[in-house]
């Protein structure tokens, strides 16, 4: 009878490296980089220090991303754990009920503990490595405006809501009423952190003035 092959959750035996999938590796590489990166800074941190981190070796991180500009573009982008990216989300039939899961998602994502730290960390290496933040934007920021833009528009086209002709202005002006000052309180730190009920009635706030 032949051995079925061991489960990546199966616990690895004295000496033995644990055995991952590929997508496990991948996962487990840019979680370890994100702690690296956020305790250490983008400058000194090593990708040394990272394989460590992940309990892998050089070979392995360096066999998936030839250095830290790459590694910090997977990080950012790489995780799939943004509301935008959720496969399995569904619609809501009513446009006002769909802008409201979709900017209620939106706030409470970016105002996670690990959002905070990205981009505290991208606002402090700017002016020293201004690719991480254009990256940042093309592989975040953007994806989530859009995700956004798409509720608003639909709403603005089923009648709910004001009369816009430029859709982004009204996503991004919706967007910051939503964070108001829960989101720079949070970077710097002066403020408790926001409970999700605190989040929830801003963004109903937000709506309710801008007309939704």
């Amino acid at each position: 009878m032949t051995k079925p092959a061991p489960s990546p959750s199966d616990k690895a035996k004295p000496g033995r490296p644990p055995v991952y999938t590929e997508k496990e590796r991948c996962q487990r590489l840019l979680r370890a980089a994100e702690q690296v990166f956020t305790t250490s800074g983008y400058g000194a941190a090593t990708m040394e220090e990272i394989a460590k981190s992940a309990g892998m070796s050089k070979k392995t991180l360096y066999a998936k991303y030839p250095d830290k500009e790459h590694l910090f573009a997977a990080m950012v982008g790489g995780l799939w754990d943004s509301p935008w990216e959720d496969e399995n989300a569904t619609q809501e039939k009513d446009a006002g009920a769909e802008l409201r899961r979709r900017l209620h998602a939106m706030v409470q994502f970016i105002m996670t503990s690990r959002q905070v730290r990205l981009t505290r960390l991208l606002i402090s290496e700017a002016e020293r490595t201004p690719k991480l933040a254009r990256d940042f934007h093309d592989r975040v920021i953007s994806k989530a405006r859009r995700y956004l833009a798409e509720a608003v528009e639909r709403a603005r086209d089923e009648g709910i809501g004001p009369k816009i002709d430029d859709i982004d202005q009204m996503t991004a002006t919706l967007l910051g009423a939503a964070l108001a000052r829960n989101h720079l309180g949070a970077l710097f730190g002066r403020t408790p952190k926001a409970t999700k009920k605190q989040l929830e009635a801003q963004v109903e706030t937000a709506l309710r003035l801008l007309g939704y």
